[in-house]
């Protein structure tokens, strides 16, 4: 026993190893005690660093919204009188109706949808006084003038959250947005590339519906001049033969930014021709899953339009009254390729989608009946 007190005492401690036990125990002391504040400053600057980026972003779309417009304002008008204008006009907002008692509430929505779109046409006719009211141009700085309002909304929310978070102290708070910021700034950068699509007048992925049926009506016609009739507002129908069956093409008017009124369009060829109309078939981009591939094609049914519902619900309710089917194709597209110039795989799935179109039409519908076929999208670039 005694020779065994004697051997331990004349062990040597390994100092190294006493200085990592040491500040083992400082690191578990500074973790119990100022953990959670570390980590709040960690998301605090990564916040702030996606915060940057975003601030460029929104800057350098302001300057193109500000391009865009000058060519059309008045010659007297400075830059900075100008910008002042667009900046205060960024912060527009849009009040939804009252749906605590849902009866009714599509004319609401309707209604202050109509209101909006007059607002924007008036607000851009004031803006840009010498641009022709109503032309593609007009159309264009529209749909401009919405994407740099997202991408100036998604800049001051996230400002908002950071400052936020840094007043109340809320590292959860910080935490949670600094953990999206991946997802932030990739929507960001999509509406940021989405105001050089709509500054150049470019097709887009969402103009694959109007896309599609154009091709359709060229198609079937041998590249004849199909007439075409405005049926609603900023939306037009053209009538077509193809196999003892006649097809009525819905589609937005073009060639500038806008997506029409299919739902409205939809709904009167519906009460005209009432239960001739055999069967519906609707075209529309929508979003892929991260493994799909793009372009690919989702077959399926119901009404395959998106936007706050207005327009589906008129699909609907007007198909539901006579019992018409509706069938759905779908191209799968992510949110950047839908806002931002179309890409070569997308425009490669059109063919594809046309003869998918004329078989339906063949399997799932006799001669001499009807058919609607409509194109929802953005008509950006495409014209008639």
């Amino acid at each position: 026993m005694l020779s065994n007190l004697m051997q331990f005492s004349q062990t040597q401690v390994d100092p190294l190893s006493l200085i990592i036990q040491v500040l083992w125990f400082v690191l578990i002391f500074i973790s119990m005690f100022y953990g959670t504040k570390l980590q709040a400053w960690r998301s605090q600057k990564e916040i702030e660093t996606g915060l940057t980026k975003l601030k460029e972003w929104d800057d350098e779309c302001k300057q193109i919204l500000l391009s865009n417009f000058k060519k059309y304002a008045d010659k007297k008008e400075t830059d900075k009188d100008l910008m002042i204008k667009l900046e205060d006009f960024l912060t527009f907002i849009a009040i939804t109706p009252v749906s605590l008692d849902p009866f009714g509430i599509i004319p609401k929505l309707d209604h202050v949808i109509d209101v909006r779109d007059d607002r924007f046409k008036e607000e851009v006719a004031l803006m840009a006084p010498n641009i022709i009211k109503g032309s593609a141009d007009a159309q264009n700085l529209e749909n401009l003038l919405e994407a740099v309002m997202a991408v100036d909304f998604i800049y001051r929310l996230v400002k908002h959250y950071l400052i936020l978070g840094k007043k109340s102290k809320s590292y959860i708070l910080l935490m949670q947005i600094s953990m999206q910021m991946s997802l932030i700034t990739s929507m960001a950068k999509s509406y940021y590339h989405a105001t050089k699509a709509f500054s150049e007048g470019s097709p887009i992925g969402d103009s694959l519906g109007p896309l599609v049926v154009g091709n359709f009506v060229r198609n079937v016609s041998d590249n004849g001049d199909i007439k075409a009739r405005e049926i609603a507002k900023d939306t037009i129908v053209q009538e077509v033969n193809f196999e003892d069956r006649i097809v009525y093409v819905v589609r937005a008017k073009g060639p500038g930014g806008t997506v029409g009124k299919p739902g409205t369009a939809i709904k009167k060829l519906i009460e005209e021709h009432g239960d001739d109309i055999a069967r519906i078939i609707m075209i529309d981009a929508g979003l892929k899953l991260s493994g799909d591939k793009r372009g690919s094609i989702a077959i399926g049914v119901g009404a395959a339009i998106g936007g706050i519902g207005v327009e589906k619900y008129y699909i609907e309710e007007s198909s539901t009254k006579k019992e018409i089917p509706i069938d759905a194709l779908i191209c799968r597209e992510s949110l950047e390729d839908a806002i931002t110039t179309i890409s070569r795989s997308i425009t490669q799935s059109v063919p594809n989608i046309v003869e998918k179109i004329k078989m339906g039409i063949r399997k799932r519908t006799e001669k001499g009946s009807k058919i609607i076929v409509a194109g929802i999208g953005n008509t950006i670039g495409i014209g008639v």
